[in-house]
């Protein structure tokens, strides 16, 4: 375990504690766990009424202030003013040439910009070596503003939408990072083609999650005889492509083919969704079981024999932990090609891709699986190999530990 003496990070993210970032949250707790000293910046206030026991150790270790109206953010502004005013001034001149552009990525900079001084002053004060921000927007802005004032070097981490709806001095904040995580090796090549000369700085760490029930699940799956059995979880948006299995669900109904098939989730989609169904009459076929608990998942999954979601490439950069999660517990997957999906997904090898909104596709596809199960449970073995080796949080967080670690080994 390090002691209070070892090198301190700092953690930028963008609201702490946050449910729907469960995946920062497995990295940091693995630091913590593994002894590093860090401090947490959030740029947000959290108004989450469910707090992981992850996150509540981590709370001491939290830092928030405000925006404006405190005397610390008030000295903090002074304090580098009168020290490195080329510098405090050179760095929001350098947000309005690059954001002029984009009115509202520019205010949402400067709103936060006496914030990021004070926690550049605050980092300082705790004696930080190295700055992390868990997003490339925001985060990453204030890390670059911290590092422009204080001298300390940053790396971020970027995901999805940071990198790809909002460029917004992207390449500066690339060029200026001892380093870059992202997690899938299709980000990996979009940002080196972005900034060539930092491709080696870039580096692939995939999310990876608690894998360890899903083997259980997979241990514990028996054949059995019977219909098809349709397993599908996700948000009932639109681009989540729920309307297409359902038509495919249609189309085995009027081939006088048995299945059944169970939708997990909700969302704003679901009256469309119930609505199809009772246009198909498949109430006794298709159910849409609402939210449930990973707990109440395992009798879901141990039950079906077939995995599919049919998304449509439109705001899916990642890869849907739906699908690792289903071959970890050794289901069969059918998928669509999502951008990076064929780092999981690999036909012939670990599951099955049909082309977006092609309902007869996916019912061919479904078909397929039940005429010849031996051969798709064999393609969910090599998947099951795949996602442990490539996705399992044991696996994936020595990766973030490694990369920290030799980080600060430089900095002694």
């Amino acid at each position: 375990m390090k002691t209070n003496s070892s090198p301190k990070l700092a953690f930028l993210v963008s609201k702490f504690p946050c449910v729907d970032e469960m995946f920062i949250l497995r990295e940091m707790a693995a630091l913590a766990e593994a002894g590093f000293d860090f401090d947490l910046y959030s740029l947000k206030a959290s108004n989450e009424k469910v707090v992981q026991a992850e996150a509540r150790k981590l709370l001491p270790r939290l830092a928030y202030r405000p925006f404006f109206f405190s005397r610390e953010v008030f000295g903090a502004q002074f304090y580098f003013l009168f020290r490195r005013p080329a510098r405090y001034f050179g760095a929001l001149l350098v947000l309005v040439l690059e954001m002029w552009r984009k009115p509202v990525s520019l205010l949402k900079s400067l709103a936060l910009f006496p914030k990021a001084v004070c926690y550049a002053r605050l980092m300082q004060q705790r004696g930080a070596v190295h700055i992390h921000a868990f997003w490339a927007t925001f985060p990453a802005t204030m890390a670059w503003i911290a590092q422009r004032l204080t001298g300390l070097p940053y790396s971020l981490s970027a995901h999805a939408h940071d990198i790809y709806e909002d460029h917004s001095m992207l390449v500066r904040k690339i060029r200026c990072a001892a380093f870059v995580m992202t997690c899938t090796d299709y980000n990996r090549g979009h940002l080196a083609r972005l900034v060539p000369e930092k491709r080696n700085a870039i580096k692939l760490v995939y999310h990876g999650l608690e894998l360890k029930k899903f083997y259980e699940d997979a241990a514990a799956r028996a054949p059995s005889p019977g219909p098809l059995r349709v397993l599908s979880i996700g948000t009932f948006y639109k681009t989540k492509g729920f309307d297409t299995l359902i038509k495919a669900c249609a189309l085995l109904k009027e081939q006088s083919f048995a299945f059944e098939c169970k939708i997990v989730g909700d969302g704003p989609e679901r009256g469309h969704l119930q609505t199809l169904i009772v246009q198909h009459d498949l109430q006794n076929e298709v159910q849409l079981l609402g939210y449930l608990k990973q707990e109440e998942l395992r009798p879901r999954r141990l039950w079906a024999n077939v995995f599919m979601l049919l998304p449509r490439p439109h705001l899916h950069w990642g890869i849907p932990n739906v699908y690792i999660e289903a071959l970890a517990a050794r289901l069969p997957v059918i998928a669509t090609p999502l951008h990076a999906i064929s780092e999981l997904i690999q036909p012939e090898r670990t599951g099955t891709l049909v082309a977006c909104d092609n309902a007869g596709a996916a019912a061919a596809a479904l078909r397929e699986v039940y005429e010849h199960p031996k051969r798709h449970a064999n393609l969910a073995i090599t998947g099951q190999k795949l996602v442990a080796e490539k996705f399992d949080a044991r696996h994936t967080t020595r990766q973030v530990i490694d990369l920290f670690a030799e980080t600060l080994a430089r900095k002694r």
